[in-house]
């Protein structure tokens, strides 16, 4: 007996449902069940996947002795073949086997992309090549209604196109890690662009919900990465030009939010001050200087300041700022795993800046205790105040 059909029997017990409300129910969640296999879907296009990885591998032994017009021959006669098969599959509404040659396919093409480079010996970038099978791949990808096909042509376009945008800003990316900030800032705020666009736009529809994933995914990490920076004082190379794709995507981000007419003023207020203050964290010179600590554990080389002046005070009270505004927006909206997950960082976060501020005290018996106390609190806060904290913000714009 499922979960469901255990619950059903307790509420016609109960009086809350009656006999025929009971079957109407239990043949609409049996008849959902058997057109929601995800996982089938998903391990049928892996397969697939795999399948096309391992016939690579086999042509990649015997490489040099190919002759270049026979692997272009065949690498465009197999896109064909498959072009045809999903062709016939899609009139004759066969669905999971499409999905499976779509897959099959948009890899097959990103593998012709490097195959033509390989004997035209083109040079590149990676994310070029991937921008360049992203828009190629496009049109297919839109035919594909399960889940990981969207996911998998949104993660690797994402990646791709926030690289290629720096690289244009920049002219050219020498060292990686030097550009990766301004990388992390452009990655939520493209993606959350995209997740917009996509939901106002019925044919990208289907990929909202990969790119809504990916803007939380890249948010948290861009915020967890510029508060270590800004906390621990690193200097960073600041060059204008590689920030420019993200400063221009947020204002593109903020003009969305304003003119989208489901959201409330208040959830636009919240999003567009949280976007604002993102930008602002990742200007080395605005609102921090990189020379002044206030914890235990200060270099001799950095000036102690006070509580209120120092970097590594100021970084983690601006991300907790900003992750309450998205927690807000989040239970306004009716976000509830998301609320729970940002009010969980919150309180994560006031335990780090205890620690970060309070390292000496810490290493006493008493501050053990305290700072087990203080974690003790914070969780039980958060466990019993989450409900209230929601409601509270669901109120606020009525």
């Amino acid at each position: 007996m499922t979960l469901i059909e255990k619950k059903l029997q307790i509420w016609e017990q109960q009086g809350l449902i009656t006999g025929d409300q009971y079957e109407a129910i239990l043949s609409f969640e049996q008849g959902e069940t058997k057109n929601n296999n995800w996982w089938l879907y998903s391990l049928l296009i892996l397969g697939s996947a795999i399948i096309g990885l391992g016939i690579i591998s086999l042509i990649a032994a015997n490489w040099a002795q190919i002759p270049d017009r026979l692997k272009l021959g065949a690498d465009f006669g197999l896109l064909a073949i498959l072009a045809s098969t999903i062709f016939w599959y899609q009139r004759r509404q066969q669905q999971i086997l499409t999905d499976m040659l779509i897959a099959a396919f948009i890899i097959l093409c990103l593998a012709s992309i490097g195959l033509i480079a390989q004997i035209y010996h083109i040079n590149g970038r990676w994310y070029h090549a991937i921008m360049l099978w992203s828009v190629i791949s496009l049109p297919i990808v839109l035919f594909a209604r399960h889940l990981m096909v969207h996911f998998l042509w949104v993660s690797l376009f994402i990646n791709a196109a926030v690289w290629s945008c720096v690289d244009l800003a920049g002219g050219n990316l020498r060292s990686a890690m030097r550009e990766l900030p301004a990388v992390l800032l452009l990655a939520p705020l493209l993606s959350a662009s995209l997740y917009v666009l996509a939901r106002r736009i019925a044919i990208l529809h289907r990929t909202s919900a990969s790119f809504f994933f990916w803007f939380q995914i890249s948010a948290l990490i861009a915020l967890i990465a510029i508060d270590i920076m800004r906390s621990g004082g690193e200097t960073q190379t600041f060059v204008w030009q590689w920030y420019l794709p993200a400063w221009i995507t947020a204002a593109l981000l903020i003009s969305l939010i304003a003119f989208r007419k489901v959201y409330k003023p208040l959830n636009k207020g919240l999003l567009i001050t949280a976007i604002i203050l993102l930008v602002l964290y990742y200007e080395p010179s605005f609102l921090f200087t990189g020379q002044t600590r206030y914890t235990f554990s200060a270099l001799d080389s950095v000036a102690r300041a006070s509580i209120w002046l120092a970097d590594d005070i100021r970084a983690p009270i601006l991300t907790i700022l900003i992750l309450f505004l998205y927690a807000i927006h989040a239970g306004n909206s009716g976000y509830h795993r998301t609320f729970n997950l940002i009010t969980f960082l919150i309180g994560l976060r006031f335990v780090v800046l205890y620690f970060q501020a309070m390292g000496g005290l810490a290493a006493t018996g008493v501050g053990l205790i305290l700072s087990g106390l203080m974690i003790i609190g914070i969780a039980w806060f958060w466990y019993s105040s989450r409900d209230r904290l929601q409601n509270w913000s669901k109120e606020l714009s009525l």
